[in-house]
């Protein structure tokens, strides 16, 4: 078994153990079956092995670990209602399960067993270590809202799109980085590699998701064209608009005024993203981010071997 899988079974064990019960069980039963959903523990795991850089015994990092895992999955609690979703791991989302009000008080209390995750950390790491947790929070908040404010607005830019991933997606895979570091004692300067190593490769395998919901395979596990059938402002579609010329972009907006489920649309907008070496150009810049990522994770003393390998294995897996 190599290190990664067995960080994520001890992730899975601890999860386990913790005790989320009480009464009513309505409030209860949802966190249960959330967590309990089958899950790679990216995040918590990345937290292990930024720590083991620095530190043999994981023991301390474990809870705090899983605080990035409690909230993580407050956030998809939340945005399943916001996005009227009905299915998260291939299971029913906990609002279609009981219903929205359920969905969002056992959200508000997974983020409160997130907190308390963290009261064991040492005192003279805790301040820093909550002070960020607050920080990166607040950053995932605002990233779900300007996705949301996208959906109403006609033209986004690139730099738009990628402060947006970079604020919902990204900022998390950064801070799991990071807070390996931090609970490892390590000094700032350390600790911002971490995080700027990890926020590079989170925007790397949005990118990438965003490519693979087009030009992906069944395996990929997502239904391929879901985000043109969707019109979701993706990377590839606002580069596409951008670089399409005026009488391909007025076809490419009617075939976007369709209705959503129609597989012309995705058929033609694909063929024409492949016309405009859109695959190509996303491939390229999702590239460049990982080399970058990877570059600053290099930069910093210690072995991070396997980091690297299990962030080649995520990217593998998703081709």
């Amino acid at each position: 078994m190599n290190v990664s899988n067995k960080y994520q079974e001890i992730i899975n064990s601890r999860i386990k153990d913790i005790n989320v019960k009480g009464e009513p069980k309505e409030l209860y039963d949802p966190i249960n079956y959330i967590l309990n959903l089958k899950s790679k523990r990216v995040r918590p795991t990345l937290s292990l092995l930024s720590y083991s850089i620095f530190c043999k015994n994981i023991k301390e990092i474990v809870k705090p670990a899983i605080a990035l895992e409690f909230f993580h999955n407050f956030t998809l609690i939340h945005d399943d209602i916001m996005d009227n979703a009905n299915i998260r791991r291939g299971e029913k989302t906990i609002h279609s399960k009981w219903n929205n009000n359920i969905g969002i008080l056992s959200g508000d209390l997974l983020m409160i067993f997130a907190y308390k995750m963290l009261e064991g950390i040492d005192k003279n790491i805790i301040v820093n270590t909550f002070e960020r947790f607050n920080e990166i929070a607040i950053k995932v908040c605002e990233g779900q809202q300007l996705d949301m404010n996208f959906e109403n607005q006609e033209m986004i830019s690139e730099s738009e799109y990628i402060k947006m991933i970079t604020l919902k997606t990204a900022v998390l895979i950064g801070f799991s980085l990071e807070l390996g570091g931090l609970i490892a004692n390590q000094k700032k300067t350390v600790t911002d590699k971490l995080y700027m190593a990890g926020e590079k490769i989170g925007i790397s395998f949005q990118l990438m998701d965003d490519y693979l919901d087009v030009f992906g395979n069944s395996e990929f596990g997502k239904k391929i064209g879901g985000d043109i059938s969707s019109n979701k402002k993706t990377y590839l579609m606002i580069k596409l608009l951008e670089h399409a010329e005026e009488s391909d972009k007025k076809i490419i907006n009617n075939l976007l005024n369709k209705r959503k489920e129609n597989t012309t649309k995705v058929k033609k907008i694909t063929e024409y993203m492949i016309k405009y070496k859109i695959d190509e150009l996303t491939k390229k810049i999702m590239n460049e981010f990982f080399i970058e990522g990877i570059s600053i994770l290099e930069s910093i003393p210690g072995k991070s071997s396997e980091l690297k390998k299990y962030f080649e294995v995520i990217r593998r897996r998703k081709f």
